[in-house]
């Protein structure tokens, strides 16, 4: 388990929730509104699994590499050598996008040992309970990531 985690719905956990909950500047928008309470351990459970499905993945997309057909004393055929690299190309997004998921997923549990998981990295507010299910490691609200996605286009 990552950094002590407890999987009860109490422990150092929680209270560090609290306590860094009452301090922190960016749950000022959130204070006096109806609180997002978050049920941490069913949260962290999912986040550990999808890193432990990532670590996997990301080792298999490791461990493909195109064959080298140049070494069987045939020469190789252009249209292959262009299907190799198409292959090796496509494995390659896929392992970068587990990556960047993986660093997703570390973030989120960083999110939850410090107490900030499920409020919006952006603007403070609670992030959906339905966000959180369809996304465990979603950092913004909805409206916060439409605003993101926009700006990456």
């Amino acid at each position: 388990m990552r950094r002590g985690f407890e999987r009860g719905g109490s422990g150092p956990l929680l209270n560090h929730c609290t306590q860094h909950a009452a301090t922190d500047p960016r749950l000022e928008a959130t204070r006096g509104q109806e609180a997002n309470p978050v049920d941490t351990a069913t949260h962290l459970k999912r986040l550990e699994e999808m890193r432990a499905e990532l670590d996997r993945s990301i080792a298999v997309l490791r461990g493909e590499h195109p064959v080298n057909e140049g070494g069987s004393g045939y020469p190789v055929d252009q249209a292959d050598a262009g299907t190799s690299l198409s292959e090796a190309d496509r494995t390659q997004a896929i392992l970068e996008a587990a990556q960047h998921q993986r660093a997703q997923v570390l973030e989120a549990l960083d999110r939850l040992a410090d107490g900030t998981y499920g409020i919006c990295t952006q603007c403070g507010r609670a992030v959906p309970e339905g966000r959180l299910e369809a996304r465990p490691e979603a950092a913004r609200c909805v409206a916060c990531q439409a605003k993101a996605d926009r700006l990456r286009r």
